[in-house]
């Protein structure tokens, strides 16, 4: 919990503070700071980077209450003592020491991450929990809670889209977030000078938030200037942008010389003027609390202490290798559930409404954001109609920015570890939050488990318009609406990602994805929104697949990673076609019209999880058949359907009777809008028909 540097006293705006407490906080960091950095040097391991000269951090976090929450950046170390009181946890970091708390040693040393005292999970990657902080900020406002967020970032951060996201999260929604921008005048080598043009305070105003430029190197005005601004956003003003000004006592990091990029001239004023710890020891003898001879004494023994705390950190465990897959990802065990509904015919999109439905009623916090999503026809598609028609403010617009719109879903999710949904409208608009989307994935292990980003992503994906560019089964995609999709989700690991192929496994599906801690993209194929069962060449709907348009009402769930198998014909199967979304209708087509032909039995197999997708029931489907074709609805380069191709190929290679077969989207952009070259774009029943033939031919 948060060191008790304040009185009970309420007299001022910034309540009386137990200096001294403080300063032996700042000590601390300092002190910890002085060893590691010895460490480092003498080779007992081999990275750190470091905290002097932001030590009045913890005047920060001193005018909080311990409820609040904390997105922190590696130079908060300070900030991470005064809300901690946890003097091992960097240690045990820097030696990558199972019982750390940040990482169980697993993530480098300054990443501070801890949900039980509510600080956000630190990435390398600079400024990229601004968005998750503003999605925290989001969820605090949507359920009217008092407590706020203090997300903190060095100067180059600013440059970031991360940080631009978080401010146009905070300004258009009015979010309850402190924003500490921690200018020590560089970014790594380059001068902060190039980072932001003209005045951050004017800008940050100007952009509708209120904003001050604060000095850092001196603790009490830092803490003062936190207690009004703090004051501010609980009274419901608003959020407050900081500009607090502070000094880089030393290099960059351990792998930065600092004599290389900066001045002799420039280190010696920087040490002699702009150190919050010597200047707030200056103040404390100026004001009577401490004497001179105080502060080496208070340094010994804040070194004393660190040494012992050493000494039991280096007879504590180091991490083994067996532990390398340890919470790489989290698939929600299944409890086998019958629909007990009655069961009516519909759509894919109705299914999808429905399933949003029963989790809004199930779940007062679930809510949909998206762009257009509140609307009344229930965004472009229509996928929120029932939401917003019987949920009122449970579908909620956004504004047009995919990193915000996935950052502010999962940041909401990880509070209560419950999943909200993101929907980005086409999945080619997906790729301005990639590396959102990627860190979310990541959280899970590299916290060791501590945290979690459980996440909804559903798009629109695949070919046809299906919505607001072309409701024809064929032409109208065009460019910027056509990728498949899931060569981009199916590569990253900690990622779920789904594509259903029928009304009712998209329901099930959905609603099984929301109870999963791991983030799950939902891949919804546009000419499947209001398709029909699939039929053969003559008309006739096909019977293994007529059923899944039958939806049963009300609540029910199917397992994640378990692929179905659709048998078309009699007797044994002779070919495996394995598929996922509008490729399996095209597949039951192309069988049917095989079967008619020549008789015998096809399977298809519906993957339905693509990652990771089920590999007993494939290579099961394999053995059985000796023959397989992989379609898929991407281009052919470096495709996830390439990856199940290649899959098979090794770990099926004896069960083969045949070359395994692929088929895929043309190599080019997808995809044109006229319905000619659209059609020859993508596969279809002939293009699979004949390669059954084929291969049925060797």
């Amino acid at each position: 919990m948060t060191i008790n540097t304040r009185t009970t006293e309420t007299s001022s705006i910034a309540q009386p503070l137990d200096y001294i407490a403080l300063y032996r906080t700042m000590v601390m960091a300092r002190a910890t700071n002085d060893l590691l950095k010895i460490r480092k040097t003498q080779g007992k391991f081999p990275f750190y980077i470091g905290c002097a000269g932001h030590e009045s951090m913890a005047a920060v976090v001193a005018a909080l209450d311990e409820n609040d929450w904390l997105s922190l950046y590696y130079r908060d170390l300070a900030a991470w003592l005064q809300r901690t009181g946890d003097i091992y946890g960097p240690l045990r970091e820097a030696y990558s020491r199972t019982t750390g708390p940040m990482g169980a040693g697993r993530n480098m040393p300054s990443h501070y991450s801890s949900k039980r005292y509510r600080i956000l999970p630190t990435f390398s990657e600079v400024a990229a929990l601004a968005s998750f902080a503003g999605g925290v900020g989001f969820s605090l406002q949507l359920h009217q809670s008092n407590e706020l967020i203090v997300y903190t970032v060095g100067d180059g951060g600013v440059a970031t889209n991360d940080f631009n996201v978080l401010f146009r999260q905070a300004a258009v929604h009015q979010l309850p977030v402190l924003i500490i921008v921690e200018d020590n005048g560089w970014a790594i080598t380059t001068p902060s000078t190039i980072q932001w043009g003209g005045n951050l305070v004017a800008w940050a105003r100007g952009g509708g938030i209120y904003a001050e430029e604060v000095d850092g190197t001196d603790a009490v005005a830092t803490y003062e200037a936190t207690c009004r601004f703090v004051s501010h956003i609980r009274s419901g003003q608003g959020p407050v942008l900081m500009h607090l000004r502070m000094g880089l006592l030393d290099a960059h990091s351990s792998s930065t010389d600092i004599k290389t990029y900066r001045t002799k001239e420039e280190i010696e004023l920087t040490t002699a003027t702009k150190d919050p710890v010597k200047n707030f020891a200056r103040w404390l003898v100026a004001q009577g609390y401490l004497q001179e001879a105080d502060f080496e004494r208070m340094y010994k023994v804040a070194r004393a202490e660190l040494e012992r705390a050493e000494n039991q950190v280096l007879q504590e465990p180091e991490p083994t290798a067996e532990r390398v897959l340890h919470h790489v990802i989290h698939i929600p065990q299944w409890q086998e559930n019958t629909p007990r509904g009655a069961k009516r015919q519909t759509t894919m999109l109705g299914a999808i409404n429905e399933a949003l439905a029963e989790l809004a009623q199930r779940d007062p916090g679930f809510f949909v954001y998206g762009q257009d999503v509140g609307s009344p026809k229930g965004g472009v598609f229509g996928a929120t109609a029932t939401l917003v028609t019987n949920f009122p403010g449970r579908a909620i617009n956004s504004p047009l920015n995919e990193q915000l719109i996935v950052g502010t879903v999962a940041g909401s999710g990880m509070i209560d570890g419950k999943a909200r949904c993101a929907e980005i409208q086409f999945v080619d608009y997906h790729q301005s939050a990639a590396q959102t989307i990627r860190m979310a994935a990541r959280v899970l292990y590299q916290s060791y488990g501590d945290w979690s980003v459980p996440l909804l992503l559903r798009t629109k994906t695949g070919s046809g318009g299906g919505g607001p560019i072309s409701s024809s089964t064929a032409g109208g995609g065009a460019f910027g609406h056509s990728n498949a999709g899931e060569q981009w989700f199916t590569s990253i690991p900690g990622m779920i990602t789904i594509c259903p192929a029928t009304p009712f496994d998209a329901k099930g599906l959905l609603l099984e994805a929301a109870r999963s801690q791991s983030p799950v993209a939902f891949l919804e194929r546009g000419r499947l929104y209001r398709s029909e069962p699939p039929k053969d060449s003559n008309g006739i709907v096909i019977a293994a697949m007529a059923q899944y348009w039958n939806v049963p009402d009300g609540y029910y769930t199917l397992p994640l990673v378990k692929a179905r198998r659709l048998r078309i014909g009699e007797g044994p199967t002779s070919v495996a076609i394995i598929c996922w979304g509008t490729m399996v209708l095209e597949a039951c087509t192309a069988a049917a019209d095989s079967i008619n032909s020549s008789g015998g039995a096809i399977e298809v197999v519906d993957l339905r999880t693509l990652a990771p997708f089920d590999e007993e029931t494939v290579a099961t489907a394999v053995h059985e058949a000796n023959r397989v074709i992989v379609v898929t609805e991407e281009s052919d380069l470096t495709s996830f359907g390439r990856h199940i191709h290649s899959w098979i190929v090794q770990n099926c290679f004896y069960d083969l009777d045949a070359t395994p077969a692929f088929i895929s989207a043309l190599k080019a952009p997808a995809a044109p809008y006229n319905a000619p070259e659209e059609t020859a774009f993508y596969p279809t029943a002939r293009t699979i028909e004949a390669k059954i033939e084929e291969l049925l031919a060797e």
